[in-house]
């Protein structure tokens, strides 16, 4: 199997393809990816394929008979030798996609290369015939411009960069590690080196301390506002906003998804779902355990930031402080479990819609919290969620998590019946989460929000409205404030629910005069509960007025802060849990 991708005119983003195949049989099949391992959506890579044409090995063309959406047919007779050629169009600057313009080529494997039922396991090449200036980039073996492939699924989980990015080194508990970075911005590649070394070191000695790979590359887009990652066995692929290195929040957040998709080495691409193993490209594969390989992941990101001492523990609370309140503000949280949504998460959490709050919880957002949860619990008990987690990668790490595999482990630690209630409660039901931080002397507060852009994870700033006045009255609208003041989704039961406001209602107006954010607000603190605004309001292009009267203002607001006379044992508690300090109250 050798593959061969030039780009000749990159500005018209058509990567071509050459797939030479020995030994094709009287007729080949070659079947195109629906989806990418890590994003669990069906993205029918096959739309972008153009021109598929196929000849032998001397030059006689064969006949192509395209089977369904994503798999074709090659009539090769007696040749012993297949040449299929094609066009993939590269317009989608994501880190599950390809991308190619005039400074630069992207491909995610799966997005372009097809594979041949029954030769998976075959060693694969990739020759890449760079522009003139251009060079590549890839955690493949081999170059400059020919790699080899274990067999299929490593092709498919090395994506490439190809161009002039800078290629900035490290190394890390004795590994080499590169970054390859591509895109316009203010980054200071020498200190996002220094830094992506300490969360390297900081996962490698929670597992152990020997990394498990030869060397490891991070692709870095550094764009407009996109942001994300993909995690791949020996690389990563994110996007980055060009703001995302100052300010240090930005840049602290930016670290976030280095850690996080670094973290998925383990914990996604070496430790998977048994239902992922081997992969099925062409279909959806089911598993209810995205809870803990996303969520979990999320929890170890932000944790292993605080004992690298990259993020303030007090900053890491105020984080999680901002999750709890996400979670207290969604109601699809009381119907849907973690696992459900899980299992759902290829039509539910990559298609969101205005009604998604209502109905369903992310995996990543009550993950998170769910192993933050269960990690305190095992701590009472002695234990630790580092070592459910190594536990966990030493038993099942070969032949793939099943699904009861978390729960147990869990068992072994905590007890059959105590991680059995845990479970039932917080992965398959729907019970209101109940950390234990009185362990890590830590205090759960709660107040009603204190503006429309309220996140929660700290307490509430004094304002001008701390007067003696009603507190404001609840409208139970998220509200886009930019580029205009916009209803994004209405909670199920709250007064603008059952007064008629919807979705994508631009508001204009409230009692005939012009309203911003900031307007509104006052006016609902003005107004006050049981009080009345009249919205104005274009629906469509039609101008409509609503009367809502407004609720009680719920205490959905949560932050963390430390214990106002936490012991030397809960303090030492919260040291050897987050590996940082005790913050002073």
């Amino acid at each position: 199997m050798r593959y061969r991708l030039s780009m000749p005119e990159p500005h018209g983003h058509l990567f071509h393809v050459e797939l030479h195949l020995d030994r094709p049989g009287p007729t080949a099949e070659l079947r195109f990816p629906v989806w990418t391992p890590g994003s669990y959506l069906v993205r029918e890579y096959a739309r972008h394929v153009e021109g598929l044409a196929a000849e032998d090995g001397s030059g006689r063309a064969l006949a192509v008979e395209r089977l369904d959406k994503h798999r074709v047919r090659v009539a090769c007779g007696e040749a012993t030798h297949l040449v299929l050629r094609y066009r993939v169009y590269a317009n989608e600057l994501t880190v599950r996609t390809c991308h190619l313009d005039g400074t630069h080529g992207y491909l995610n494997g799966a997005a372009v290369f097809p594979w041949v039922p029954g030769r998976e396991r075959e060693p694969h090449v990739l020759e890449v015939v760079p522009p003139a200036g251009w060079s590549v980039a890839t955690a493949l073996e081999g170059g400059p411009t020919t790699f080899t492939a274990r067999d299929y699924d490593e092709l498919a989980d090395s994506p490439v960069e190809i161009g002039t990015h800078r290629l900035v080194r490290f190394e890390a508990l004795g590994r080499p590690h590169q970054i390859a970075l591509w895109g316009r911005g203010h980054v200071d590649a020498e200190r996002l080196a220094d830094d992506a070394r300490r969360i390297v070191e900081t996962h490698g000695k929670l597992m152990g301390g020997e990394l498990p790979y030869d060397r490891y590359l991070f692709i870095v887009h550094v764009t407009d506002k996109r942001r994300g990652g993909l995690e791949h066995a020996r690389s990563t692929t994110l996007n980055v906003a060009r703001g995302g290195f100052f300010p240090r929040d930005a840049y602290v957040e930016t670290l976030g998804l280095f850690s996080h998709e670094y973290f998925h080495l383990w914990n996604v691409k070496r430790l998977r779902p048994a239902a992922f193993v081997p992969f099925d490209y062409g279909q959806e594969q089911y598993t209810r355990l995205l809870w803990w390989f996303e969520g979990a992941t999320s929890y170890y990101e932000q944790l292993a930031l605080v004992r690298a001492g990259i993020l303030a523990p007090r900053k890491w609370l105020e984080n999680l402080g901002q999750a709890l309140t996400s979670l207290e503000r969604t109601p699809g949280a009381g119907k849907m479990s973690v696992e459900e949504a899980s299992f759902l998460a290829w039509v539910k959490h990559y298609r969101p819609d205005e009604n998604s709050p209502n109905s369903a919880i992310s995996y990543y957002l009550k993950g998170e919290l769910v192993a933050l949860a269960l990690d305190l619990a095992l701590r009472r008990a002695d234990h630790s969620l580092d070592a459910l987690l190594r536990t966990l990668y030493a038993r099942f790490a070969d032949g793939g998590v099943p699904e009861d595999g978390v729960e147990r482990v869990a068992a072994e630690l905590l007890g059959e019946a105590t991680a059995r209630a845990f479970f039932d409660r917080h992965v398959r039901g729907t019970a209101p989460l109940e950390p234990d931080l009185e362990l890590v002397g830590l205090a759960l507060r709660r107040r009603a929000a204190a503006g429309l852009e309220d996140k929660g994870g700290t307490p509430a700033k004094p304002t001008n409205h701390d007067d003696g006045r009603p507190p404001a009255g609840w409208l139970g609208a998220d509200l886009a404030t930019a580029p205009k003041l916009a209803v994004r989704s209405v909670r199920e039961g709250s007064p603008a629910w059952r007064a008629g406001l919807y979705p994508e209602d631009e508001l204009v107006a409230e009692d005939g005069f012009r309203v911003d954010a900031g307007a509104l607000w006052n006016r609902l603190c003005e107004v006050g509960e049981g009080g009345t605004v009249r919205l104005t309001v274009f629906r469509r292009d039609e101008l409509v007025e609503v009367p809502v009267t407004l609720g009680k203002a719920p205490e959905d607001t949560v932050w963390l802060e430390p214990a106002a006379a936490a012991s030397p044992a809960q303090k030492a508690a919260f040291e050897a849990w987050a590996g940082a300090p005790f913050p002073a109250k």
